[in-house]
């Protein structure tokens, strides 16, 4: 009897904690999904392992300036992306993308899988880190792993250095994948684009970004922003000339008329060289077209930069920017910002 009686009440034990554990997975599987739109747990496709200890909470990203109407500033936002990906490595968080629009420039142009978490109803705390400068290195940035876990990271800044996109560079690579179209149409403009009597050859391409645009306007000339002109992108053409048999240039700006009137073949003399121009398309199809290239030729901006990161050859740079001597060279570090495999050509006589 006495035995009967222990039995009972271990069974009725037994189901009252079963129930408490139904019922208190059924409350946070509710809060979680009001909440945000990362399940709690949820383990992402990004190459980083997630803590074992961390809570819904735990994410890092950046808000509104990742949201854009237009191509205008991929090369920014690739800075904002390498930025997210260097704090969830270093600190174990989930990286995401902290606004509820849908309309996201990176996932625009990448096929990446960075989730969407609205702040404003998510109902954790927010830690707001303003990074430091331009081009640069913020040394606080390794400050954040001491954050409670229990803690969404806001990165506010610009993030231009890579320093950031190293450590994480094979991962980055690996998340950084066009979108089909935009690689059906690199595809398609290449095997087009062969110069003739090249197509059983070999050959490299060397892709020349030029920017210019809003780099002449009074505001940013003034505080230092400025543009390689003709003789240095015949010093940076030269330079592959010099080291490599047959070249194809494929040439992308946001001013092909002036690059198709001071980007010319005839300088070199040589018919192993080929200048082809990146006409009337869009911002995404010229990075794709860029990314695709052996080796670069970049000019100012972080499209630039961009560009040559992701072809992931030889890289030259134009030295002069920031202008010397400007309110925007006491900025940015020329050691931070361009990384230090790249070769910089400076202009100044």
């Amino acid at each position: 009897m006495h035995l009967k009686v222990i039995v009972e009440k271990s069974s009725q034990i037994t189901h009252a904690f079963i129930i408490c554990n139904v019922i208190c997975l059924f409350v946070v599987v509710h809060f979680a999904h009001k909440k945000t739109f990362i399940p709690p747990g949820t383990r992402l496709r990004y190459g980083f392992s997630t803590a074992p200890n961390c809570t819904r909470c735990s994410s890092v990203g950046i808000g509104k300036r990742m949201i854009r109407p237009t191509l205008h500033g991929i090369g920014n936002h690739l800075f904002y992306y390498s930025a997210i990906m260097y704090v969830a490595w270093l600190t174990g968080r989930r990286p995401c993308i902290l606004s509820k629009s849908r309309d996201v420039l990176i996932k625009r142009v990448f096929d990446v899988d960075i989730p969407l978490v609205d702040i404003k109803t998510s109902g954790c705390p927010i830690y707001k880190f303003q990074h430091h400068c331009c081009g640069v290195y913020d040394k606080r940035m390794k400050e954040l792993v001491h954050i409670s876990k229990n803690t969404t990271l806001e990165l506010r800044g610009f993030f231009q250095t890579w320093k950031y996109a190293e450590p994480i560079a094979m991962q980055l690579r690996q998340q950084l994948k066009f979108k089909n179209k935009i690689t059906e149409f690199v595809t398609n403009f290449l095997s087009t684009c062969v110069p003739p009597g090249w197509s059983k050859l070999e050959f490299v391409r060397v892709g020349i970004h030029v920017r210019r645009g809003d780099f002449f306007h009074k505001g940013p000339k003034q505080i230092g922003f400025n543009t390689a002109d003709e003789w240095y992108l015949t010093q940076a053409m030269n330079y592959f000339v010099d080291r490599f048999p047959r070249i194809q240039f494929i040439v992308a700006s946001d001013d092909i008329s002036w690059c198709q009137k001071h980007v010319n073949v005839s300088v070199f003399n040589n018919t192993n060289v080929n200048i082809t121009f990146s006409v009337k398309h869009n911002a995404a199809q010229d990075l794709a077209l860029l990314a695709t290239c052996n080796h670069t030729v970049m000019t100012t901006g972080s499209y630039s930069w961009w560009a040559a990161w992701l072809a992931n050859g030889i890289a030259v740079y134009y030295a002069n920017f920031p202008k010397r001597r400007s309110h925007l060279s006491r900025l940015y570090h020329s050691e931070e910002y361009y990384h230090p495999n790249w070769v910089g050509i400076d202009d100044v006589k």
